[in-house]
């Protein structure tokens, strides 16, 4: 018997989470969210209730999916799944039917990669990380879990990214470079160097402009 799948957060990142499942053939069960009504629909799928939907099910029964969003915080997205995870629930990964994944790439639990995504060869993604709208994760690149990497980032080759990063949208980092943890980097920023955990940065070239408390 195959697990039941419910998607939780019924929210913007929830809704491309969704789309993404359905596209892909996935039979979404139900939208857990605490701020939609009950019998409501998300593109068709029955809105159950919040968290406390999980409290009827038997973990090994059903198949999460985390569709909290990041901007910048990942603080939510990781707590959430680490929680469950603790609980004893399981969480499916998220592949979009337009992202291009190349060979020997490894996917962590809960990964979504996005649509119109490219992640070439040996490309690693840690757990409940997210390769969001047309981001292009270049060879040998790493991404620690928790990681949110908005949509059009650049990861040149090689490229190094610690846990629960924050990459904002359209930034560009150039190969080799090294992102430490719970760093964020701003929209649009162009990163020449290895950034140290906990910093935030911006700007072409990126500089430190303060720290991610």
């Amino acid at each position: 018997m195959s697990k039941q799948v419910f998607l939780l957060g019924g929210g913007g990142h929830g809704r491309v989470v969704l789309d993404a499942l359905l596209s892909s053939g996935v039979n979404v069960a139900g939208v857990l969210d605490p701020d939609l009504k009950v019998g409501d629909q998300v593109f068709g799928v029955p809105v159950m209730g919040g968290d406390e939907f999980l409290d009827q099910v038997a973990p090994t029964d059903v198949l999460l999916v985390n569709g909290l969003g990041a901007n910048p915080c990942v603080r939510s997205r990781k707590r959430l799944f680490e929680d469950l995870k603790t609980r004893g629930f399981s969480f499916d990964a998220v592949r979009h039917p337009s992202a291009v994944i190349g060979p020997e790439c490894d996917l962590g639990e809960s990964s979504q990669i996005m649509a119109g995504a490219v992640l070439q060869n040996r490309v690693r993604i840690g757990d409940n990380a997210v390769i969001n709208t047309r981001a292009s994760v270049d060879h040998d690149c790493v991404i620690g879990a928790h990681t949110f990497v908005s949509p059009g980032v650049v990861l040149s080759g090689d490229v190094l990214v610690g846990e629960s990063a924050f990459i904002g949208a359209g930034a560009v980092v150039l190969p080799g470079i090294e992102i430490g943890a719970n760093v964020v980097i701003g929209a649009g920023a162009v990163v020449t160097k290895s950034v140290p955990d906990g910093w935030i940065v911006a700007g072409n070239p990126a500089v430190k402009i303060g720290m991610n408390k």
